[in-house]
């Protein structure tokens, strides 16, 4: 008997799926439009866009912050419901434009908060992590370019950059598939911008992660993206690498807009 064998490529899962997702907020905008799209995994995907145009939404979508009106997401082929919604969110990290920290906490502390999904309610309330975390945590910070003296300041101390980087380092504690970034560099300066994007995709190629990027810089993205993803008013008007990102693409994602952006994309 003679065994056939399958030459044909196999074609992988995509890491983040969207199908025609809809949502509507109780006021009346209309924040995303029937969008869809799929990010490989490892992929830098920045998603870029005026405010207003469906960013921040389209990443709720994902952790389950926003549940659409209609249309699917899937993670790692898992539809994102109610009952696997747990499961997904121990595989997604998320980092915040404000930081989103605990400032009178140490530094290493807030790492460790990247853990509170893995450790019982307990042992996070008492601040009493395992011994594999907190040196991984410390390893991380060192990382992510602060010093070993940062690890027992408080968050309130440290400048705005220095605060996103610890940040990052809680985001990749527990090593996930998915990065979430919602304008991670919105509050600070140019030059620690690209500072802090530069760490956050080396630190994602180290490890595989997937990473969703809402920025409103076209610089940044043309500098920083494997793929952008052009949104205006809830709807994907641009899909294709950074080198695409000419006047015309920035016309059909900004609009109005398109003087500042190409200011922008200049700079």
């Amino acid at each position: 008997m003679t065994l056939e064998v399958d030459h044909s490529p196999r074609v992988e899962t995509p890491l983040l799926q969207f199908v025609e997702v809809a949502k509507t907020f109780a006021d009346g905008t209309r924040a995303l439009a029937g969008v869809t799209f799929a990010v490989p995994r490892a992929q830098f995907c920045v998603l870029l866009g005026p405010s207003g145009s469906g960013k921040s939404t389209l990443l709720r979508c994902v952790n389950g912050l926003v549940e659409p009106d209609r249309g699917t997401v899937r993670f790692d082929g898992l539809r994102l419901e109610r009952r696997s919604l747990p499961s997904i969110r121990r595989r997604v990290a998320m980092v915040h434009q404000h930081f989103n920290l605990v400032e009178r906490l140490p530094v290493g502390t807030n790492i460790l908060t990247g853990a509170l999904a893995r450790v019982p309610a307990w042992r996070a309330y008492l601040h009493w992590f395992p011994r594999e975390l907190r040196d991984k945590a410390c390893a991380l910070a060192l990382r992510v370019g602060l010093e070993p003296h940062h690890l027992r300041r408080r968050v309130s101390e440290l400048s705005g950059g220095q605060q996103q980087r610890v940040g990052i380092a809680r985001a990749f504690l527990c090593d996930p598939d998915l990065l979430l970034a919602d304008e991670p560099v919105a509050s600070l300066d140019p030059a620690t911008a690209r500072d802090i994007l530069e760490l956050l995709r080396e630190a994602a190629r180290e490890r595989a992660t997937t990473v969703l990027c809402s920025l409103h810089q076209p610089e940044l993205a043309h500098r920083f993206a494997d793929r952008v993803l052009g949104l205006r008013s809830g709807r994907i008007v641009f899909d294709g690498p950074p080198e695409r990102l000419d006047e015309a693409a920035l016309a059909r994602i900004y609009g109005d807009g398109l003087a500042a952006a190409r200011l922008e994309l200049a700079a």
